[in-house]
């Protein structure tokens, strides 16, 4: 009789530890789950906050080339009339305005060319972000469906138990 008390203390223990044990490590596991979603949608708003800085990056950088573009046409234009000028050609000359008006154009199109430059920079900072970010919730997604999907403590208790229960051991 004292082997059977012996046996029962021993299942006893046993099925404690295990409890507290599979009860650690479900912890463990939601901890390792909630912290790495919470990671990922970090990640997501941090990669929309750093596009935001690039896009604002992105139009100073073009308002300085725009104003760059400007200053130059006005000296290359200011250089022209005092070439066409030396040359003894008058503002009213055919060739002196045609030359006016093509560097005229020339500095529309180099400021279109700006600007597309500029869309496309915004465009592609704006899209990359929002697919990573994506991605990062997507991850946040599958962590916690995978934290919601995983073995409840119950049935891990009772699958540790029932194999307790029927290794064959009999007290």
């Amino acid at each position: 009789m004292g082997g059977a008390i012996g046996g029962v203390l021993f299942t006893g223990g046993t099925i404690l530890s295990t409890a507290a044990s599979l009860l650690g490590k479900d912890a463990a596991e939601n901890d390792y789950y909630q912290s790495v979603a919470a990671t990922a949608e970090a990640q997501a708003r941090q990669t929309e906050e750093t596009a935001r800085r690039n896009a604002e990056y992105i139009f100073e950088d073009a308002a300085y080339q725009n104003s760059q573009l400007i200053r130059n046409y006005s000296s290359v234009l200011g250089q022209q009339k005092t070439a066409l000028a030396a040359s003894g050609l008058g503002a009213s000359s055919v060739t002196a305005q045609m030359i006016l008006k093509n560097s005229r154009l020339n500095a529309l199109l180099d400021q279109e060319m700006l600007n597309d430059n500029m869309d496309r920079a915004v465009y592609e900072n704006n899209t990359s972000a929002a697919l990573e970010a994506m991605q990062y919730r997507t991850q946040a997604q599958q962590y916690r469906r995978a934290n919601r999907l995983r073995p409840s403590l119950w049935t891990q208790v009772g699958s540790t138990l029932g194999g307790l229960f029927s290794s064959g051991r009999s007290y």
